[in-house]
C-alpha cells in the first residue's frame, strides 16, 4: 500500500502550503525580486566594504593608475564570468525540482555517478567553513567603519580591541537570537538591502563624476590581463585572492534558488550587479587621486562617503553585514539538516521556529558556528587579517560545484559539449583562484583548511560508521516473526508496555527484520508492532508512505520524505498513517481502558503508542578489523556528544524506550582456554 501522509494540525494546511512552495521558479515578480534582494545578495552586497581595501593592501597600500584600472578590470570581468555566466545563467539550470545548492546537485547525479559523495562532502564542508568567516568578516569590517567617523575614530577611547569587542558582541547577539527565527524581521531584509544597494550606487556614481570619470577605462578587459601578468603587479597570482573577495556570495545565489525562485534572481541580478560596479568604480576614482591605505585605516568604502552622511552609511553597512550573516547562517542550518538526512551527521535536534518549513534552527550547529566565529575574530583581530582565510573555503566549494555540474550535464542531461566547454572554463578560473588562496596558506588559510578538513572528516566518519553499524546483522523473515509475536503476546506474565510499539530502524527491507529488533519485540509486550524506516527522497518536498502488514500484529512501514521535509514530526506522520489504516479496516480498533483519561489516539481507537530506539555499541567480542572498530567507535563518540535522537524525532514527550544492543559485525573471535583437571590449589595466604 502506497499513500500520502495526511495533514496534521502542526503544519497547517499542507496542500495550500505546497502550492505556495511549488510556484513557478522561472517567473519573476516585483515581490519575489524584493525578497531575492534581501536573502540572496547579502554576502555579495557587503563585499565592496572590504574587497577594495584588500586590493590596495596587495599592492603595498598605494596604487598607480595602471594598478588601479587593472585591479578594477579584473573585478568586473571575473564577476561577469563567475557570477553572471556560471551561476546565474549556467548552474541555475542544474536544479532539482527548483532547489539548488551542493546537495540538490548531488541528489541529481548520485544515481548516475557513485563517486559523487566525496565531492559533495568537500563542497558542503567548505560552505560551512564559509559560514564561519562571513559573519566574522562582514560584521568586523562594518564595525571598523566607525573609525571613519571623526568623533569616534579620533577619540582616545577608540582602539582595535574595542572594535573587536563590539563585533563579538554583535555576533553573539545574532547567534543567540537564532532560536526565535526570522519570520518577522525577514520581511524587512528586502527593503533594507534595497536601500543599501541604492546607497552604494549613489555614492559610487557621485565619486566617479566628481573625482575622475576616466576610471571607466577599467571596463577594457585587456588592462586587467596585462596588469595580472605584469611586473607592476606586486602580489603576482596571489592578487586573485583579493579579486575573489568581490565574488564571495556567488554560491548563495544557487543555494537560495529554491527559496526565492530562479526567475527572481535572474531578473534582479543585473540591477544588483550595476550597483556593485558603481561602488567599486567610485572607490577606484578615489584611489586615482593618490590616496593610500594602511591596515589600520578605515576602508575606502567609508572614506568616499561625505562626512555628513557617513554615520548613516556606517549603520547601514553594519545592518547589511548582519543580514548577510543571517543568510549564511540560515543556509548553514539547511545544509546541516540535509547532511543529517544523508547519514553524514548523527541525528541532530532540530527546531522549526517559523511558520515556514524553510526556517530551521539546529542548536548544536548554532553553538558550533557561534564559537568558531568568535574564535576567528579573536584570532585574526581585524577584517584585513581574515581575508587570507576567507576566500579559500568558498573557492573549494565553487570547485566542487563545477565537478558535480560537469557530471550533471554529461550524465544526466547528456549535453557533453556544454559540459566540456563550460566546466573547463569555470574549472580553470577556480583553480586560478585556488592557487592564489593557497599562496596565503600560512597567513591564515590553514585555519580554513583545518575547519573544513574537520567537517569533512566528520561527514566521512558518520557516513562510513553508519554503514558499518548496519552491516552483517542477522535477519529473520517478517512472516516468521509475526508467528513468534503471536505466541509471545499470549504470555500474560508480561505487562503490556503499550498497545502499539513502534521500532525505528535504518534497514529498508520490507520482508526481513533485524534480529536484534526482533529480539527486542519479544521482550516488550504490545498489541501491535510497527517497524518504521525513514528514507530521504531526492525530491525536496515529498511525503509518501508504504506499508506491508503481516497479520494484525506486525506492520512494516517505509516513510519517504523529501530532503527539506522535517523528520521532527515523526509522531504526527505515524498518527496519520495509523488513522488511515484504521479507517480502511486494516488494523483493529482498540477501545481505551480509561475513556476519560484517553488521549486523541486512544479516543480514535488507535490505542496507546510507544516508540523504541535501538542503541548499538561495539561489542568487545566483535571481530571487526581495528581500523573499522576505531571508525565505528569514533562515530559512536560523535553521536554521544552531539546527537539526541529522542529530540531529533520529536519524541521528548513520548518517553521512548531505548534498547542497547551490541554490534556483532564480523562474527565472534575464537577463544581458546585451557581446562584444569583435578583439584585447584588455593593461593597461599600471607600474614600482614
Amino acid at each position: 500500500m502506497l499513500g500520502v501522509i495526511r495533514q496534521h494540525p502542526v503544519t497547517g494546511n499542507r496542500r495550500k502550503r505546497e502550492r505556495q512552495e511549488r510556484k513557478p521558479f522561472d517567473r519573476a515578480t516585483p515581490a519575489g525580486m524584493l525578497i531575492a534582494v534581501g536573502i540572496v545578495y547579502g554576502d555579495l552586497g557587503t563585499s565592496p566594504i572590504y574587497a577594495p581595501k584588500a586590493l590596495m593592501l596587495a599592492q603595498g597600500g598605494r596604487l598607480d593608475r595602471f594598478q588601479i584600472l587593472g585591479s578594477l578590470s579584473l573585478v568586473f570581468w571575473f564577476m561577469l564570468l563567475v557570477v553572471s555566466i556560471k551561476y546565474v545563467w549556467t548552474v541555475m539550470n542544474a536544479d532539482n525540482d527548483g532547489e539548488g545548492g551542493v546537495f540538490a546537485l548531488f541528489a541529481a547525479v548520485r544515481r548516475y555517478w557513485r563517486q559523487a559523495a566525496p565531492f559533495a562532502m568537500i563542497g558542503a564542508a567548505a560552505f560551512l567553513a564559509d559560514s564561519v568567516f562571513t559573519p566574522a568578516v562582514s560584521i568586523t569590517s562594518a564595525v571598523e567603519g566607525l573609525a571613519s567617523i571623526p568623533a569616534i575614530g579620533g577619540s582616545v577611547y577608540w582602539s582595535e580591541e574595542l572594535s573587536m569587542m563590539i563585533a563579538i558582541a554583535i555576533i553573539a547577539v545574532l547567534f543567540l537570537s537564532q532560536h526565535a527565527g526570522t519570520n518577522r524581521l525577514g520581511s524587512l531584509f528586502g527593503p533594507i538591502m534595497t536601500v543599501w544597494f541604492t546607497f552604494i550606487a549613489v555614492i559610487g556614481v557621485m565619486n566617479i563624476v566628481t573625482r575622475d570619470w576616466t576610471v571607466i577605462q577599467a571596463l577594457d578587459p585587456t588592462i586587467g590581463i596585462r596588469f595580472l601578468f605584469s611586473h607592476e603587479n606586486k602580489a603576482g597570482v596571489a592578487l586573485m585572492g583579493s579579486v575573489f573577495l568581490a565574488l564571495t556570495g556567488a554560491e548563495a545565489l544557487y543555494a537560495d534558488m529554491g527559496h526565492v525562485g530562479r526567475g527572481n534572481i535572474r531578473a534582479s541580478w543585473p540591477l544588483v550587479n550595476l550597483t556593485l560596479i558603481c561602488s567599486y568604480f567610485g572607490q577606484g576614482a578615489w584611489m586615482l587621486e593618490g590616496h593610500r591605505a594602511n591596515v589600520s585605516d578605515a576602508a575606502p568604502f567609508f572614506q568616499i562617503i561625505p562626512e555628513q552622511v557617513r554615520p548613516f552609511g556606517v549603520v547601514l553597512a553594519l545592518t547589511a553585514g548582519v543580514i548577510a550573516s543571517q543568510a549564511l547562517i540560515s543556509g548553514a542550518f539547511t545544509l546541516t539538516a540535509a547532511a543529517d538526512g544523508l547519514n553524514w551527521l548523527p541525528r541532530l535536534n532540530m527546531r522549526y521556529p517559523g511558520v515556514s518549513k524553510g526556517q530551521i534552527y539546529i542548536p548544536s550547529a548554532c553553538a558550533l558556528l557561534a564559537g568558531l566565529t568568535i574564535v576567528v575574530v579573536l584570532y585574526f583581530r581585524s577584517s584585513s587579517a581574515m581575508e587570507a582565510a576567507y576566500g579559500l573555503a568558498l573557492t573549494v566549494a565553487m570547485l566542487m560545484i563545477t565537478v558535480l555540474l560537469f557530471e550533471f550535464l554529461w550524465r544526466v542531461k547528456g549535453k557533453r559539449l556544454s559540459a566540456l566547454v563550460s566546466c573547463m572554463l569555470f574549472g580553470a578560473i577556480e583553480l586560478l583562484f585556488l592557487s592564489a588562496a593557497a599562496a596565503k596558506f600560512m597567513e591564515g588559510g590553514y585555519i580554513t583548511v583545518l575547519i573544513w578538513g574537520v567537517l569533512f572528516g566528520v561527514f566521512h566518519i558518520c557516513s562510513r560508521g553508519s554503514q558499518l553499524e548496519a552491516s552483517d546483522r542477522g535477519h529473520v523473515h517478517a512472516e516468521d516473526l509475526a508467528h513468534i509475536l503471536t505466541a509471545a503476546m499470549a504470555d500474560k506474565r508480561r505487562d503490556l508496555v503499550a498497545d502499539n510499539l513502534v521500532y525505528l530502524t535504518a534497514d529498508p527491507s520490507m520482508k526481513e527484520v533485524e534480529k536484534d529488533v526482533a529480539a527486542s519485540m519479544t521482550h516488550h509486550r504490545g498489541h501491535a508492532y510497527w517497524i518504521v524506516t525513514l528514507i530521504q527522497s531526492e525530491r525536496p518536498f515529498e511525503r509518501r508512505w508504504k506499508v506491508v502488514s503481516y497479520g494484525q500484529n506486525l506492520h512494516r512501514v517505509i516513510i519517504i520524505l523529501g530532503y527539506k521535509e522535517p523528520q521532527f514530526y515523526l509522531r504526527q506522520y505515524m498518527d496519520a498513517i495509523m488513522a488511515d489504516m484504521l479507517s480502511r479496516g486494516e488494523i483493529n480498533r482498540i477501545e481505551p481502558q480509561w475513556p476519560k483519561l484517553a488521549n486523541r489516539n486512544e479516543r480514535l481507537g488507535i490505542g496507546s503508542v510507544k516508540y523504541v530506539l535501538m542503541h548499538r555499541v561495539v561489542s568487545p567480542e566483535s571481530s571487526l578489523p581495528d581500523s573499522d572498530r576505531t571508525l565505528v567507535r569514533s562515530y559512536q563518540w560523535i553521536k554521544r556528544v552531539v546527537s539526541r535522537p529522542v529530540e531529533w524525532f520529536g519524541l521528548e514527550t513520548n518517553d521512548p524506550l531505548v534498547d542497547t544492543v551490541p554490534v556483532w559485525s564480523g562474527g565472534d573471535r575464537p577463544m581458546t582456554m585451557e581446562r584444569i583437571e583435578g583439584r585447584v590449589r588455593e593461593p597461599a595466604q600471607t600474614s600482614k
